[in-house]
């Protein structure tokens, strides 16, 4: 084996919005597996926004992973989402050639013996389902969490119902274009908030939301709401708290629905997003952990979805692990359009 081992560093923490110097490209001799290990290749690589709050030295999250294991501190590999192939094994659950996924790092090798943060990733390592017949890429994209997000989410909790409203907001990103088509087989009217012309004639062309709303060109977000929810809000899936997830609920109809998925506004400002974890609604944040026991099930309704044509998506991929940090400070930026994936190997 002639390649070596590469992986991005988190070189210092970031203040705001993350910057190419606070990350670091590390090469190593590729790592042997030892008892009860694997050694796994990558193939793609996933960039997320909730990443932003690992990178904070004094954030619960932070403490809690690092107490746990996560490689989130300075001078270890960036977490990550990684999807790749078992080149070694001395782990039966892991044979050679298996497809596996987990949150692994930012990195083109792996060893792991399957045990992942068992708090934030309690799946551990999971093996990819072979017979499901579809690119490779989905296990990192639509069929990996930011895809079980949305279909757990919406079909668990937020439950759409025909004729009600749905609002998504982050519309055109990984999650929340997942959960307006979602909100649409359920016979809603739904209304998508996003942030470039091209985003929102995505969603209401290609995928069948009723309204899209650009908020960056949009001079009163109140007003445009209530044009399109004229009935109100019924179901509210949120990706961003702040001024637009305000402008929403004042919409909210006595029987709404809300759930808290991600706090785009707050990333790079509050540590932790801390202000939002205190929204004044009954369970308001979403976490697709609960529901671990289920993935295997929801990963195979949402292929057949996707075999069927039921359910479109987009994979923005860009190429090369040198290039993961430039990827995932886009993605903070609002850069990509559906789910942002980093290929690093054939």
């Amino acid at each position: 084996m002639n390649e070596s081992h590469k992986k991005i560093i988190l070189a210092a923490y970031p203040e705001g919005m993350p910057r190419e110097s606070d990350f670091r490209l590390e090469e190593s001799p590729v790592p042997k597996p030892g008892k009860n290990e694997f050694l796994a290749r990558a193939s793609y690589l996933s960039v997320d926004p909730f990443l932003r709050m690992l990178m904070n030295p004094s954030s619960a999250a932070n403490a809690t992973s690092r107490k746990e294991g996560a490689i989130t501190d300075v001078g270890r590999a960036m977490a990550g989402g990684f999807l790749g192939e078992v080149v070694e094994s001395n782990n039966p659950k892991y044979p050679r050639g298996a497809l596996i996924e987990g949150i692994l790092g930012w990195q083109n090798y792996v060893v792991s013996d399957g045990w992942v943060n068992k708090r934030h990733n309690p799946a551990g390592v999971v093996v990819c389902d072979s017979t499901l017949d579809v690119p490779v890429s989905l296990f990192a994209s639509v069929l990996g969490r930011a895809g079980l997000t949305p279909y757990f989410c919406m079909t668990r909790e937020l439950r759409p119902q025909a004729g009600e409203t749905a609002v998504i907001t982050s519309a055109a990103g990984a999650g929340g274009s997942i959960a307006g088509q979602i909100a649409k087989m359920a016979g809603c009217h739904v209304v998508g908030i996003c942030g470039s012309d091209e985003k929102v004639d995505w969603i209401t062309r290609d995928l069948g939301f009723d309204v899209g709303i650009n908020y960056k060109t949009t001079p009163d977000i109140g007003a445009a709401l209530r044009a399109a929810c004229p009935r109100g809000v019924d179901v509210h899936y949120d990706n961003v708290g702040g001024p637009i997830m305000e402008a929403i609920a004042a919409l909210h109809t006595p029987a709404h629905r809300y759930r808290l998925v991600g706090i785009a506004s707050a990333y790079n400002t509050v540590p932790d997003g801390q202000t939002f974890w205190a929204w004044p609604y009954e369970k308001p944040m979403f976490v697709v952990h609960d529901y671990t026991k289920e993935y295997a099930d929801g990963i195979r309704e949402m292929a057949g979805w996707i075999k069927e044509g039921t359910l479109k998506y987009r994979e923005d991929v860009v190429d090369g692990i040198e290039n993961t940090a430039k990827a995932f400070i886009g993605v903070l930026n609002g850069d990509n359009i559906g789910k942002r994936i980093v290929k690093v190997a054939d």
